[in-house]
C-alpha cells in the first residue's frame, strides 16, 4: 500500500486535525455532494506540491479553513445553503493549514510528506518531520516516481473530458511532458537558434568572399580600359586642334573676300539712288490725277443712290395698288357668281308660288262644284209622309222580333267587325303614313345630297382661296427673309470692305514692316544655323476651329523666333541692332525655363483640353511651344471656362474658341484680335476692294427693288382673316349636313324595317276582317229575308226593292256631304299657308339680289379708279428709271476714266518699285556681306575663347589668347561703323583680331584648297566617332588603387569565412545531439504508450457481445521531430466502424480517454493513482468494466484511489472512505470501511 493515510489540519472544509485512511490497493471515496470529496483530492494534490491554481483556489491562503460553528438551535432551513461554499462569513481562528501524507515504498519503509500553508501565503515543506526546501521535497517525490509537473498520479474531475476532446498538438505536448523531453525544449531551442545564426554567418562570409573575388576581376579589366581611354582622348584632342586651325584659316580667307565684294557694290549704288528719286516723283503725279478721278466717280454714285431711293419710294404704292385691284376683282367675281345662283333660286321660287296658286283655284272650284252637286242630290232623295214614317217604325219594331238569335249574333259580329275594322284601318293608316314618310324622307335625302354637294364645292373653293392667300403670304415672307439675309450678308461684306479700305494705309505699312522682318529672318537663318523660325511658322492647330484660340494663347509669342542656343540669340540681337532691322523676341531652346505640363487638366472637364494638345509641331521645338502655351486650356464655351476658373478655383489661363480669355488672376479679356497675320496690301488690292464695294452696292439696289411691301402682307392677312371663319362655317355646315343626311338614311332604313314588320300584321287583320264580313253576310241574308216579308207591302208602296235600299240612300247622302266638305276645307287651308311661306322666301331672295348688285356696282367703280391711279404711277416710275439709266451711263464713263488713271498709277508704281528693288538688292548684298563678316568675326572670337577655356594649345606666331575676353561683349568685339558715307554707300565692317596671328604651317596644301563644309564634316565625323567610343567606355580611373585594397580585403575575408565554417559545424553537432536525446525520450514514451493503448482499450471495452473489445492506436504527424507536431489518437468501439473522436458518444469518449490515461500512466507509473469522478459520464455497464479493470490492476505496487458516486464501482473496491458534513462543527468528517472482511 504505497499511500497509507492522509492527515489534514484546517485544510479547506476539514476543521481541526483529522486522519483519513488507511487506504487499500483499491480504495473508493464516497459521500454526498458538497461533503468534501474533492477537497480530499485537493489535499492529496496539495501535499504532493501541485500549484494552488489547480486546487480550485486563486492563492494558497484560500486553502486555510475559515468556517464557523453553527448553533444547535439553528433552523433546518440553513442546511439548504450551498454545500460547495468553502468560504463563509464567520469567525475562523485557524492561522495555518497543513496536510501530511504517509507513504510506504516497495521496501516497506515509511515516508512522511508534510506541506504547511499560513494565511499570509507562506509555505513550508517537511520530509520525515524535517523541514526541507521544495527542491529536496520534489526530488524525494521524483525518487518514488511521483512527477508533480506531469501529474502522473492523479486525474482531476473534468480531466477525462479534456483528454477526450484535446487536439493532436495537445496530446503530443502531454507525451512530451510525460517522457521528460519537454525539459530539453529550452536547450533544444537555444541550440537550434545557435545553429541558424552560425549557418547564416557562414553563408554571409562565403557570399562576401565571392563578391570580393568578382571585384578583383572587374578592377583588372577596368585598368586596361582606362589605359585605352587615355589614348583615345589624346587622339581626339589632336583632331580638335587640327579642326580649329582649319576653320580659322578659312575664316581669315573669307573675311578678305567679303571686304573686297562690298567695295565693288558701293560703286554701283550711287547711280541707282538717283534713278529711284525720279521714278517716285512720277508716281506722286499719277496718284494726284487718280484721286481727282475717284472723287468724280463717288459724287456720281451719290446722285444715282438718291435717284434710286426716290424710285424705291414709289414702287410700294404700285404694289399696294395692284393688290387692291386683285382684291376688288375677286370680290366682284364672287358677287356675280353668287348672284347667278340666287337668281336661279328666285326663278324656282316664283314658279312654285304660281303653281300653288293654280292648285288653290282648282281646289276652290272643285269644292264649289261638290257643294252644288250635294244640294241637287238631296233634292232628289225620297221623302216619306208622317204616316209612312209611323208605319216604317211599326214595321221596324215588328221585324226586330223576328230572327232574334241571328240578330244577336249579327250584333256581336258587328261589334267584332267594328273592332277589326278599326284595327285594320289603323294598320292601313300606319302603313300609308310610313309609306308617305319614306317618300318624304327620300325627298329630304335628295335635297340634303344636293346641299352637301354645294357645301363641298363651297368648302373646296374657300380652301383653295385660303391656301392661295397663305401661299402668297408665305412667298412674300420667304422672299422678304431671303432678301433680308442677302442684305445682311451684303452689309457685312460692305462693312468688311470699308474697314479694309480704311485700314489699307496702316496695313500697308504693317505689311511692309513684316516683309522686312521676314527678309531679316531669312538672313538670320542663313547666317546662323541655329535659327529655326517664328513660333507661328513652326506650329499649326490640329483643326481650323482652334485657330483663334491658339493665336490668343500664343499672344506676344506668335512672332517670337526660336533658336537652339542662347549664344545664337545674342548673335541675332546684335545683328538686328547693327542692321537697324527692328526688334524681335528670341526663345533659346537650351536655357528657356519650361514648367512641366499638369496632366490633370487633360481630362479635367468635358469640352476643355490643353493648348499644347491641339497644336502640331516638330518635336525639336517642343520646349518652345510648351513655354509659349504653358498649362493654358482651350474651352469650347465661356461657361466651361468659367466652371474651371471660378467654380473649381483653378489658377490656369482659359481661352474660348472665340478668343475670350480668363487669366490666372481671374481677369477676363474679350473681343477679337486686330492681328491679321500674313495679309498683304498694295494699290491693286485697294482697287479690287473698290470694285467689290461697287458690285455690292449694285446688288443691294437690286434687292431693294424686289423687296415685298408691308401693305401687301396686310391685304393678304385681311383676306386670310375673312376666309378662315368662312371656311370654318362652311365646314361646320357641311358636317351638320352630313350628320342630317346620315340621320335621314338611318330613319329611312328604320321606317322600311317598320313597314316590313307591319305587312304580315296587315295581311292577318285583312283576313280576319274578311272572315267576319262573310259570317255577317250569311246572318244578314237570314235577317233580310225576315225583314223583306214584313216590309214587302211597304216597299212596294214607296217604290223600292227592299227596306234596306231606302235606309242606305238616306244615310249615304249625309255621310258623303260631310266627307266632301272636310276634304276640300283641308286642302284649301294647306295651299293657303304654303303660298304665304313661299312668298316670304321669294321676298328674301329678291332683297339679297339687290344687295349683291350694289356690291358689284361698287367694286366696278373702285376698279376704274384703281386703274387710273396705277397708270399715273407707272408713268412716274418709267420717268425715274430713265433718269437713273442716264446717270449710270455718265457713271460708267467716269469709271472708265478712273480705270485709265489707275493703269497709269500702276505703271508708275511698277517702274518706281523696280528702281527701289534695285537699290534694295544692292543694299541687301552689302548687308549680307557685312553680316557674313560679322558672323565670321564672331566665329573666330568663339574659337579663340574655346581654346582659352578648354586650354587647347593653339600654335601662334604673335599675340596671346589671354587678350581674348572670357565674356562675350558684342559692342566691343564688333565695331558699330554701319553709317552711310556722303555718296550713300557703306563701308565693310571691321572685326577685332586681338593682336593674334595663328601659325597655319601644320595645314598642307590639300587642306587649304579643300571644300570647307565637306572637310569640317569629315573632322566632325571623326571627332564624333572618337567621342562615341570614349562615352561608351566610361572607364574607372581609380581602378589601380581599388585593386590593391580589394586584394588585401580578400585575405581578411577568407580568415573570417574559415572561422564561421568551424562555428557552424560545432553548432550543428550540438543541435543534433540535443535533438537526438529529445527524440529518444519522446519516442521511448510514445512507443510504450502506443504499444499499451490497444490492450488497455480492449480490456476496457470487451464484454460478452464483443469478447475481443475495441481497437485503439496512435499515429505521429511528424516522425522526424514528433514533439513539434501532433499525435493523433484513434479509437474504434466494438462492433462499430471507424469514426473520428468527435463523432463518438459521451460514454465512448470517456472510455477512450481513460484508456489513454491508463496507457500514459503505465509509462513511469507512480505508486498510486487518484481518480476524481471519472465515471460520471458512463452507464452501469461501462462503470462495471472500469471497476473490473481497476480491481484487476490494483496491487501493493499500484494503488487506486477513486472518488465516485456509482455503486457498481465502489462496491468492487477493497475499502471505502466515507465523507460527510458535520453540521454541528461545520466541517467535513470521514469514516473508513474495509471491504475485504466481506465476501465477494
Amino acid at each position: 500500500m504505497p499511500l497509507v493515510r492522509i492527515e489534514v489540519s484546517d485544510f479547506k472544509s476539514y476543521r481541526g486535525h483529522q486522519v483519513i485512511g488507511p487506504f487499500k490497493n483499491f480504495t473508493s471515496v464516497i459521500g454526498p455532494n458538497g461533503a468534501g470529496k474533492s477537497n480530499l483530492m485537493d489535499a492529496i494534490s496539495f501535499v504532493l506540491g501541485v500549484k494552488s491554481a489547480q486546487l480550485r483556489s486563486s492563492q494558497l491562503k484560500d486553502l486555510v479553513y475559515r468556517g464557523r460553528r453553527l448553533a444547535r438551535g439553528s433552523q433546518v432551513g440553513s442546511e439548504a445553503q450551498d454545500e460547495e461554499e468553502e468560504e463563509g462569513e464567520g469567525e475562523g481562528t485557524a492561522k495555518k493549514a497543513w496536510v501530511l501524507a504517509v507513504y510506504e515504498d516497495a521496501d516497506g519503509k515509511e515516508w512522511t510528506f508534510q506541506r504547511t500553508i499560513s494565511i499570509n501565503g507562506a509555505s513550508e515543506y517537511k520530509l520525515n518531520d524535517r523541514v526541507v526546501p521544495y527542491s529536496t521535497y520534489n526530488n524525494a517525490l521524483i525518487g518514488h516516481n511521483i512527477l508533480v509537473k506531469a501529474k502522473n498520479f492523479l486525474v482531476f474531475q473534468g480531466d477525462v473530458e479534456a483528454v477526450a476532446s484535446q487536439s493532436p498538438k495537445d496530446l503530443s505536448r502531454l507525451i512530451d511532458q510525460i517522457s521528460g523531453s519537454l525539459e530539453l525544449a529550452g536547450e533544444y531551442e537555444r541550440a537550434k537558434e545557435a545553429q541558424e545564426r552560425a549557418t547564416e554567418n557562414a553563408t554571409f562570409n562565403f557570399t562576401k568572399r565571392r563578391g570580393i573575388a568578382g571585384e578583383i576581376k572587374q578592377y583588372k579589366e577596368q585598368k586596361g580600359e582606362a589605359e585605352r581611354f587615355e589614348a583615345l582622348c589624346q587622339e581626339r584632342d589632336e583632331l580638335i586642334l587640327h579642326r580649329i586651325l582649319f576653320k580659322l584659316y578659312h575664316i581669315q580667307e573669307a573675311l578678305a573676300t567679303h571686304a573686297q565684294d562690298i567695295k565693288s557694290h558701293n560703286r554701283a549704288l550711287a547711280g541707282l539712288r538717283q534713278e529711284q528719286q525720279e521714278r517716285e516723283a512720277e508716281l506722286d503725279t499719277a496718284r494726284a490725277e487718280q484721286a481727282r478721278a475717284r472723287t468724280d466717280v463717288m459724287q456720281k454714285e451719290k446722285r444715282i443712290k438718291r435717284a434710286e431711293k426716290a424710285l424705291e419710294a414709289k414702287r410700294p404704292a404700285l404694289v399696294e395698288l395692284e393688290a387692291q385691284i386683285t382684291h376688288s376683282t375677286r370680290k366682284r367675281d364672287n358677287a356675280r357668281k353668287i348672284m347667278e345662283q340666287v337668281e336661279r333660286d328666285a326663278t324656282k321660287q316664283r314658279e312654285k308660288v304660281r303653281s300653288l296658286k293654280r292648285d288653290l283655284e282648282v281646289v276652290q272650284k272643285a269644292a264649289d262644284e261638290a257643294q252644288e252637286a250635294q244640294r241637287i242630290a238631296s233634292q232628289n232623295n225620297l221623302q216619306l209622309s208622317e204616316e209612312s214614317l209611323e208605319e216604317y217604325r211599326r214595321l221596324k219594331a215588328q221585324a226586330s222580333i223576328l230572327a232574334v238569335e241571328e240578330r244577336q249574333s249579327l250584333e256581336a259580329l258587328r261589334r267584332d267587325e267594328k273592332t277589326s275594322a278599326r284595327a285594320l284601318t289603323q294598320l292601313k293608316e300606319k302603313h300609308e303614313h310610313l309609306t308617305s314618310k319614306v317618300a318624304k324622307l327620300e325627298e329630304d335625302e335628295a335635297a340634303q345630297r344636293q346641299k352637301r354637294a354645294e357645301l363641298e364645292e363651297k368648302v373646296k373653293q374657300l380652301n383653295e382661296d385660303l391656301n392661295k392667300a397663305r401661299q402668297e403670304l408665305e412667298n412674300q415672307r420667304t422672299e422678304r427673309v431671303r432678301i433680308d439675309q442677302l442684305e445682311k450678308q451684303i452689309n457685312e461684306k460692305l462693312m468688311d470692305v470699308h474697314h479694309k479700305l480704311l485700314q489699307a494705309g496702316v496695313d500697308k505699312q504693317e505689311t511692309e514692316r513684316e516683309v522686312r522682318l521676314k527678309e531679316t529672318l531669312a538672313n538670320l537663318q542663313r547666317l546662323f544655323p541655329g535659327v529655326r523660325g517664328r513660333v507661328i511658322d513652326l506650329c499649326k492647330p490640329t483643326q481650323r476651329k482652334y485657330e483663334t484660340a491658339v493665336s490668343t494663347v500664343l499672344g506676344r509669342n506668335v512672332d517670337a523666333i526660336v533658336v537652339d542656343e542662347e549664344k545664337t540669340a545674342i548673335d541675332c540681337i546684335e545683328y538686328l541692332r547693327n542692321q537697324r532691322a527692328g526688334q524681335a523676341t528670341f526663345i533659346p531652346l537650351d536655357t528657356i525655363q519650361v514648367k512641366p505640363i499638369n496632366d490633370k487638366f487633360r481630362s479635367f472637364a468635358k469640352g476643355a483640353r490643353l493648348a499644347v494638345d491641339v497644336i502640331q509641331h516638330d518635336p525639336a521645338v517642343e520646349r518652345a511651344i510648351h513655354h509659349a502655351c504653358g498649362n493654358a486650356l482651350i474651352c469650347d464655351t465661356l461657361e466651361i471656362a468659367r466652371f474651371i476658373c471660378y467654380e473649381k478655383s483653378q489658377e490656369v489661363k482659359a481661352v474660348t474658341l472665340e478668343g475670350t480669355v480668363i487669366h490666372k488672376s481671374g481677369l477676363m479679356t474679350g473681343g477679337r484680335s486686330t492681328r491679321e497675320s500674313g495679309r498683304r496690301w498694295d494699290e491693286k488690292d485697294v482697287q479690287g476692294l473698290q470694285r467689290v464695294r461697287d458690285k455690292l452696292m449694285a446688288d443691294m439696289a437690286e434687292l431693294m427693288k424686289g423687296r415685298p411691301r408691308g401693305k401687301v402682307d396686310d391685304i393678304l392677312l385681311a383676306e386670310i382673316t375673312r376666309l378662315e371663319p368662312s371656311l370654318t362655317i362652311a365646314r361646320d355646315d357641311l358636317s351638320a349636313c352630313k350628320l342630317r343626311l346620315n340621320g335621314i338614311k338611318d330613319e329611312i332604313k328604320h321606317v322600311r324595317e317598320e313597314i316590313r314588320r307591319l305587312n304580315p300584321e296587315l295581311r292577318a287583320a285583312q283576313t280576319a276582317y274578311n272572315t267576319l264580313k262573310e259570317r255577317m253576310d250569311s246572318l244578314s241574308t237570314v235577317i233580310h229575308e225576315a225583314e223583306d216579308e214584313v216590309f214587302a207591302d211597304f216597299c212596294e208602296r214607296i217604290g223600292v226593292d227592299n227596306i234596306r235600299e231606302y235606309e242606305e240612300r238616306q244615310l249615304k247622302v249625309a255621310q258623303e256631304e260631310s266627307v266632301a266638305r272636310l276634304q276640300f276645307d283641308t286642302q284649301i287651308a294647306r295651299l293657303t299657308h304654303q303660298i304665304q311661306f313661299e312668298e316670304q322666301q321669294l321676298n328674301t331672295t329678291e332683297e339679297r339680289l339687290t344687295t349683291l348688285q350694289n356690291t358689284i356696282d361698287t367694286e366696278e367703280a373702285n376698279l376704274a379708279r384703281y386703274d387710273e391711279t396705277k397708270q399715273t404711277l407707272k408713268e412716274e416710275i418709267d420717268e425715274a428709271e430713265q433718269a437713273i439709266e442716264e446717270l449710270r451711263e455718265e457713271h460708267k464713263e467716269l469709271v472708265e476714266a478712273l480705270e485709265e488713271k489707275n493703269k497709269k498709277v500702276e505703271q508708275a508704281k511698277k517702274v518706281a518699285s523696280k528702281a527701289a528693288k534695285a537699290v534694295d538688292q544692292v543694299l541687301k548684298e552689302i548687308a549680307t556681306k557685312n553680316d557674313e563678316i560679322e558672323k565670321l568675326g564672331l566665329e573666330r572670337s568663339a574659337l579663340y575663347r574655346r581654346c582659352r577655356l578648354e586650354e587647347i594649345k593653339l600654335p601662334l606666331i604673335a599675340g596671346n589668347l589671354k587678350n581674348v575676353p572670357m565674356e562675350e561683349n558684342l559692342r566691343e568685339e564688333v565695331a558699330m561703323d554701319v553709317d552711310e558715307d556722303e555718296e550713300g554707300t557703306q563701308r565693310p565692317k571691321r572685326v577685332p583680331d586681338y593682336g593674334i596671328e595663328v601659325d597655319f604651317d601644320s595645314l598642307d596644301e590639300e587642306e587649304r584648297e579643300a571644300d570647307v563644309n565637306e572637310k569640317l564634316a569629315e573632322f566632325d565625323e571623326s571627332i564624333a566617332k572618337l567621342n562615341g567610343d570614349i562615352e561608351r567606355m566610361a572607364p574607372n580611373m581609380k581602378a589601380m588603387d581599388r585593386l590593391d585594397d580589394v586584394e588585401a580585403k580578400l585575405v581578411e575575408t577568407e580568415k573570417e569565412a574559415e572561422k564561421a565554417r568551424k562555428e557552424s559545424k560545432t553548432a550543428r553537432e550540438q543541435f543534433n545531439d540535443v535533438k537526438k536525446r529529445r527524440c529518444e525520450l519522446f519516442n521511448k514514451a510514445y512507443n510504450h504508450i502506443s504499444e499499451r493503448i490497444d490492450q488497455v482499450y480492449k480490456d476496457l471495452t470487451k464484454g460478452k457481445s464483443a469478447p475481443m473489445g475495441g481497437v485503439a492506436y496512435l499515429t505521429l504527424e511528424d516522425s522526424e521531430e514528433p514533439y513539434t507536431a501532433g499525435v493523433k489518437y484513434h479509437a474504434m468501439p466494438p462492433m462499430k466502424r471507424f469514426r473520428d473522436m468527435e463523432q463518438l458518444s459521451g460514454g465512448e469518449k470517456t472510455i477512450a480517454a481513460l484508456a489513454l490515461l491508463f496507457a500514459i500512466h503505465s509509462y513511469q507509473p507512480s505508486p498510486f493513482f487518484v481518480l476524481d469522478e471519472v465515471d460520471a459520464a458512463l452507464d452501469n455497464t461501462n462503470v462495471a468494466k472500469i471497476a473490473n479493470y481497476i480491481r484487476s490492476h490494483a496491487s501493493d505496487t499500484f494503488q487506486f484511489i477513486v472518488i465516485s458516486l456509482k455503486g457498481s464501482l465502489y462496491e468492487r473496491s477493497n475499502s471505502l472512505v466515507g465523507i460527510y458534513r458535520d453540521q454541528d462543527v461545520n466541517s467535513s468528517r470521514t469514516v473508513t470501511l474495509d471491504l475485504n472482511q466481506y465476501a465477494e
